[in-house]
């Protein structure tokens, strides 16, 4: 009778040792399966896997196109607000300097609507390309300087406050007069493209040795800034002879177009 509770005692034990052995067998198998699974595709699938290949493109397009969206808002409301006290936050000067930017784009962009800046542009490049005729060539000075303010109102660490303000307004309010003649430069271009001059100019014309006239509605907000010498008109004497001698027939003009 005791041996035979010993051996049935002995199955027991090897009966539980090989069940044991055969869990984690299994257990270490799935385990394996699934970290091998893992490693193959990624932590992630991939957006639009399964979808048609226009589908995908569409989707992979407008994931790439995220990073180059840039917006620039107004930094202060228009209507006053109870969380920024205009005179005493050091920071307000800087936010108006930003806003006022704003404000030229937008009257750029009223005056002429192919003239808009994307955030990523450069502001100096922008304003000394829309405003190169209204300015007629002399306000490059004048595009240097405010963008010089501009950059150190919003990057430098130096103190901008009410005094740097002004100045950065009279150098803003001058080329606000540029940006609204706008339209009126560009319908006097399009006019003179309109009606070609049909009559042949002489190359020797005295009416080319003067000066062109500039349109009365010029560009007049650089009247304090120094200005160079003007040019004057050219005076082209020519004698006239007396109606008693005899008329002699002139040369043919070989300079003539």
């Amino acid at each position: 009778m005791q041996d035979f509770t010993s051996i049935l005692n002995i199955i027991f034990i090897i009966s539980g040792g090989v069940l044991t052995f055969v869990i984690l067998f299994i257990f270490a198998k799935r385990q394996i399966t699934r970290f091998a699974l893992r490693s193959r595709r990624g932590p992630h699938v991939p957006i639009g896997a399964s979808a048609k290949k226009c589908l995908k493109k569409e989707i992979e397009r407008r994931i790439e196109a995220v990073p180059r969206i840039v917006h620039e808002p107004r930094l202060l409301c228009a209507e006053p607000s109870h969380y920024i006290l205009e005179p005493q936050q050091p920071y307000h000067y800087r936010f108006r300097a930003v806003d006022d930017v704003k404000t030229l784009e937008e009257e750029i962009a009223h005056q002429d609507p192919g003239l808009k800046r994307h955030p990523r542009e450069s502001l100096r490049a922008f304003l000394l390309s829309s405003l190169a005729v209204p300015l007629d060539g002399r306000g490059q000075k004048l595009v240097h300087q405010f963008c010089d303010a501009y950059e150190s109102a919003r990057h430098h660490p130096a103190e901008f406050g009410e005094d740097e303000y002004r100045a950065y307004s009279r150098l803003l309010l001058k080329l606000l007069d540029a940006a609204r003649l706008l339209k009126s430069v560009s319908c006097v271009s399009a006019g003179a493209r309109g009606s070609p001059q049909r009559r042949p100019v002489r190359l020797l014309d005295p009416a080319r040795l003067r000066p062109a006239h500039r349109p009365a509605n010029h560009y007049t907000a650089l009247e304090n800034m120094p200005v160079e010498a003007k040019l004057e008109d050219e005076v082209i004497r020519v004698p006239v002879k007396s109606p008693t001698e005899p008329l002699v027939k002139a040369p043919a003009d070989e300079t003539a177009l």
